[in-house]
């Protein structure tokens, strides 16, 4: 598969470990974007204007404290101004970020690399956001969704593209049959309105006969979310499991298993 016109050959000659290393260097920067989207999104404040500032004094950081995971490090997680500790949510999604630009050009060909590396970096915000509001922005939905439709339109396969768009309709609808009929039942909200539409966009980056083995996958993930809260049983009832950030894990991981990583 050629992306926008290009078919991977400019790439063939380069040494795989360069590809591997230039993954996670463009992850980890984009990491940093991740992790300032994650922290200010959710208070409200602007992620493209402003210059980075400390989240605990407001002191502005010089441009020797934006290396991605390397400023983190060497300031020992904390501030030069006032030595608060800096959240670890913007080393973790550095990290994270880094990591799956790596794994994807470690483990398939360039080209699939690619897309493989975007719906990881994709899924991210979407993944930190629920894990730590219990919040899926439709905007970002929006994004990972639009993404998969042009990865599936540039594949030229029209039957595919239709099957695939069918089944992300199928799978929000159904699941959000479940959300409503849940809400109605039992007069609480049993799961987000950004679950379902989640499920859809992700429908449009794995196979359809898929389904199944992602939402397999996602409860399991819950189930040991719910495990490893150790608390007592009642405590572990009312647990709100991020079953967004279950589904994005998911998918990643069958997408890559779909396009051969761990043959």
């Amino acid at each position: 598969m050629s992306l926008f016109g290009i078919d991977g050959s400019f790439v063939a000659g380069l040494p795989p470990w360069l590809l591997v290393l230039g993954g996670g260097i463009l992850g980890a920067i984009l990491g940093s974007f991740i992790g300032a989207l994650v922290t200010r999104w959710p208070d409200g404040r602007s992620v493209l204007s402003g210059r980075s500032s400390c989240d605990s004094c407001g002191a502005q950081l010089a441009w020797h404290e934006l290396f991605p995971l390397l400023s983190f490090l060497l300031s020992k997680g904390r501030c030069r101004h006032c030595n608060a500790v800096i959240g670890r949510v913007h080393f973790s999604a550095e990290l994270l970020a880094a990591l799956i630009g790596a794994a994807a050009f470690a483990l398939l060909p360039p080209i699939t690399a690619f897309w493989a590396a975007l719906l990881g970096w994709l899924l991210l915000p979407l993944l930190l956001l629920d894990f730590r509001h219990l919040w899926l922005p439709t905007g970002l939905i929006l994004l990972l969704a639009l993404a998969g439709l042009i990865r599936l339109l540039l594949m030229g396969d029209l039957e595919a593209t239709g099957l695939s768009l069918l089944a992300a309709a199928f799978a929000y609808a159904a699941l959000e049959l479940i959300r409503v009929g849940y809400r109605k039942y039992r007069g609480i909200e049993g799961m987000g309105a950004g679950d379902p539409r989640l499920l859809g966009a992700i429908m449009l980056w794995i196979e359809p006969f898929q389904l199944p083995f992602l939402l397999l996958m996602a409860s399991l993930f819950g189930l040991a979310l719910v495990l490893l809260y150790r608390r007592d049983v009642t405590e572990r009832a009312k647990l709100q499991i991020p079953f967004g950030s279950c589904l994005a894990v998911a998918a990643w991981l069958l997408f890559l298993a779909s396009e051969g990583a761990f043959q």
